[in-house]
């Protein structure tokens, strides 16, 4: 009874040692979507542990309409469908010393433009459940349920083929240039 058990020990951990479960990777190269390809998008990348390069890796999204592909050198995270090493799928990508974390606070969801070193271009809700855009020195701010902020350094231009309705209760118009109407 003990030779069985022995030998299906040993074929448990004979299978289990193909299994791959998960591996670091540094991306390589980019491929993606483009319209009239036949391939959605993809990277190839390099094991962190190995010297196996994985070419046109499926790269996994939160949401299907949602896109956002790796740049070359970044880390990614790596699984393997069924533990097939020949099945990777990317499912996401982690922080390392050269791309950091944005600035963020408790209860904040922050979306930073793509590899923007100084958060100039940034869509945040706060812990209020305020939703702030801002792209440089220009910022949209739309508090729940109260007020709606735009600033800016520059022009203001609203523009529609349709009619234009303004209705509230009180108005002001401050220029310190000249009003055309």
């Amino acid at each position: 009874m003990s030779d069985l058990v022995d030998i299906i020990r040993a074929i448990v951990q004979d299978e289990l040692r193909a299994l791959r479960l998960g591996d670091l990777g540094v991306v390589t190269s980019v491929f993606p979507h483009a319209e009239g390809d036949t391939y959605n998008h993809e990277c190839s990348v390099q094991l962190r542990e190995s010297e196996i390069e994985l070419r046109k890796v499926p790269i996994a999204t939160p949401h299907v309409g949602l896109v956002s592909a790796p740049r070359v050198g970044d880390l990614v995270l790596l699984s393997y469908i069924a533990g097939d090493p020949n099945r990777p799928v990317v499912i996401g990508r982690l922080y390392n010393d050269e791309a950091l974390v944005p600035e963020h606070k408790e209860e904040e969801l922050v979306l930073v433009g793509p590899y923007d070193a100084d958060d100039e271009t940034s869509i945040k809700i706060d812990a209020e459940q305020s939703v702030i855009v801002t792209s440089g020195k220009n910022v949209v701010t739309i508090k729940l349920d109260g007020d709606i902020e735009v600033a800016g350094e520059a022009d203001l231009k609203i523009k529609v083929a349709g009619d234009v309705a303004l209705e509230c209760e009180n108005c002001t118009i401050d220029a310190s240039g000249e009003i055309n109407l």
